[in-house]
């Protein structure tokens, strides 16, 4: 069994004769062939195998079973996924029935972890192994967790929401009654609520909750009765974030778990507005049952509780009198969002600090010029068409630009805005609220190029691995010779697999590139290596491995290295833009010509030529063989 890691070794230490595999010897080529590549391969790879689907997988997909590992090894699909079987069970057999491949995107799995169904999103792949008759005799699977991408575009587009359903809300009852009910769906919660704390911290009155199977905990509350760990964790602004009310620390004061237990709470994430040194407010979120909250599930209610208090605020100042300028000035310069308005002209009249800093200019820079002035070209004629459908239209506009600051960066912004008008309504000017969601963009681009890549790599890999067994396993040859030049083959491909990968493909060092395919057949001072540093492209990296792998073998079992005296010599130079490489044998027994081309000599000759777009000199010697690779650099 090749690979040395741990799963290599589990694989090899069961007793594969007491399962529906049958003893490692009997198992057929194409398990054996797949088999070494997976356990070869830095990538999360996983084979499914037979009528039952029996898992086998390497080092880099381990983690994904989580606590069935390593239990499941060896054991049939729909027992190690029995929770998330009746998504993927329907695929893996539609993908034996039909012999097409599966690729899901986003797909959601709930799959039980620590004792608890959680949601989990999956990019991932389902390849069909085919025995000679184009049967599928197994699966292959490769697979990437996106649950923290996934999570992060459900919150960001639930705080688009969020925000819009609180932004045509005047009256601060209506705001809090919206927030807690959304919030409250969102998590799946028993219980939400807002409140406000005495000047002494100690009070808590709370005028309305959200529930959902229990009962709403409306009036004033005594905060000490919950605990003083509770109460000064709560004063000092912490995200207090509670799972179980029956084992926390916490709560394990005389009489604090009763109190929770009064009300019916099991689990609870609560958020305490601070200001001058105060608590002032908090928003809460409770269930009834122990939760295992997420990081999402906190950040969502920090966030919720932050927009929450801000909308709160501006329906306050906007009732007080829509006039106090001083308040206003105060929401308009602590928004986190880029606030600025203008003129129909698009000429600034006003921006927060936020925009400038965003902007990479001041305040008073910012005023006087226009906002066409940031933006892209494409950008500039979106922002037109939405102003011209305000004017037609009214109403508020949403849409998504890109902008430049002043330091040449690029800045994406999700933009809200609307039109200011006279007293008789005509328009005579914009106001807009733009979030950077620059990192969100870049996170998309990134996810959608690793899922392209990961594509494009496995197609290439499964590709070479079916010319190299075409070219090894032919009539001629006893089988047992064809498997361990086989092995020898996938071996040379998963160390330039390997070497690549440690320098994200996108170029090999030359002398590492050597010296991994000479390793295995040279041993003290036998192999020599020499030429100046040259970085080589992916494809002619993995065409070059090959090729000394096949050199290296021959010359074990014919040329230099067949005994103890003969030596091995590579060396390369650059000219220009050539590469010359040369391969050279000394001390070895006579050589001549082969009487037939193996599949070594077709290779060097025919296929690694074309593959460089060089040439490939082969010459027998009788001192020992010689070969000299020409071809262009990138």
């Amino acid at each position: 069994m090749q690979g040395d890691g741990e799963m290599a070794a589990r694989i090899r230490a069961l007793d594969w004769s007491r399962t529906a595999l049958g003893p490692v010897e009997q198992w057929p080529s194409e398990l054996r062939t797949m088999l070494g590549l997976v356990l070869q391969s830095s990538a999360p790879m996983a084979l499914y195998w037979g009528p039952t689907f029996k898992l086998l997988y390497n080092d880099a997909w381990a983690h994904i079973p989580a606590e069935r590992h390593p239990w499941a090894l060896g054991r049939p699909g729909h027992e190690v996924w029995d929770d998330i079987w009746d998504v993927v069970g329907p695929q893996f057999e539609g993908v034996r029935a039909t012999g097409e491949g599966v690729v899901a995107l986003d797909q959601l799995l709930m799959m039980k972890r620590r004792g608890r169904p959680r949601e989990t999103w999956w990019n991932y792949s389902l390849t069909p192994i085919k025995g000679p008759d184009g049967s599928v005799l197994g699966i292959l699977n490769e697979g990437l967790e996106v649950t923290e991408r996934v999570q992060l575009e459900q919150r960001q587009d639930f705080l688009l929401r969020f925000s819009d359903a609180l932004r045509e809300l005047s009256e601060p009852r209506d705001i809090l009654r919206t927030a807690q009910r959304m919030l409250g769906e969102q998590l799946g919660a028993n219980r939400v609520g807002y409140g406000e704390t005495d000047p002494s911290e100690r009070y808590f009155t709370t005028l309305d909750n959200w529930v959902d199977g229990v009962d709403p905990q409306h009036g004033i509350h005594d905060l000490s009765m919950y605990g003083a760990a509770v109460h000064a964790q709560l004063k000092r602004g912490e995200m207090q974030v509670i799972e179980d009310m029956g084992t926390d620390p916490r709560t394990a004061q005389p009489g604090v778990r009763e109190a929770f237990k009064a009300i019916d709470v099991g689990a609870s994430l609560t958020s305490s507005l601070v200001r001058g040194g105060r608590m002032v407010a908090a928003l809460y979120v409770h269930t009834r049952e122990p939760r295992a909250w997420s990081p999402g599930d906190i950040t969502l209610v920090e966030e919720v509780a932050q927009r929450t208090w801000a909308e709160i605020a501006r329906a306050r100042a906007e009732a007080e009198a829509h006039a106090s300028e001083e308040r206003y000035r105060r929401i308009f310069d602590q928004a986190s969002d880029l606030i600025v308005t203008s003129g129909l002209d698009r000429v600034i009249t006003s921006a927060n600090p936020a925009a400038a800093a965003a902007l990479g200019l001041t305040q008073d820079q910012l005023i006087g010029r226009k906002t066409s002035d940031f933006l892209a070209p494409e950008s500039r004629e979106i922002s037109e068409s939405m102003l011209a459908k305000k004017i037609r239209e009214g109403g508020t506009t949403r849409y998504e630009v890109l902008a430049c600051t002043a330091h040449g960066e690029d800045l994406y912004l999700e933009v809200s805005s609307g039109l200011a008008s006279d007293e008789k309504g005509n328009p005579i000017g914009v106001h807009l609220v733009a979030r950077d969601i620059t990192a969100r963009k870049r996170w998309e681009n990134h996810q959608r190029l690793l899922v392209g890549e990961l594509n494009h790599r496995v197609k290439n890999t499964l590709s070479i691995v079916q010319s190299l067994s075409h070219q090894t396993f032919r009539p001629e040859q006893r089988p047992e010779d064809s498997i361990k030049a086989f092995e020898g083959r996938i071996q040379a491909l998963a160390a330039a697999h390997n070497l690549l990968t440690r320098e994200n493909w996108e170029a090999a060092s030359l002398n590492d590139l050597v010296a991994e395919a000479l390793h295995p057949f040279c041993l003290g001072s036998r192999c020599s290596i020499s030429g100046p540093p040259v970085r080589v492209p992916p494809q002619t990296a993995v065409s070059l491995a090959l090729a000394l792998h096949e050199l290296a073998t021959n010359a074990s079992k014919y040329g230099a290295l067949h005994n103890d005296a003969g030596i091995v010599s590579v060396a390369w130079r650059r000219t220009g833009d050539r590469l010359s490489l040369e391969w050279r044998e000394e001390g070895g027994p006579n050589v001549s010509a082969p009487l037939r081309q193996g599949f070594g000599t077709r290779m060097l000759s025919r296929a690694l030529a074309r593959e460089l777009g060089g040439t490939v000199t082969l010459t027998y010697d009788p001192g020992g063989v010689r070969c000299l690779i020409e071809a262009p650099l990138p």
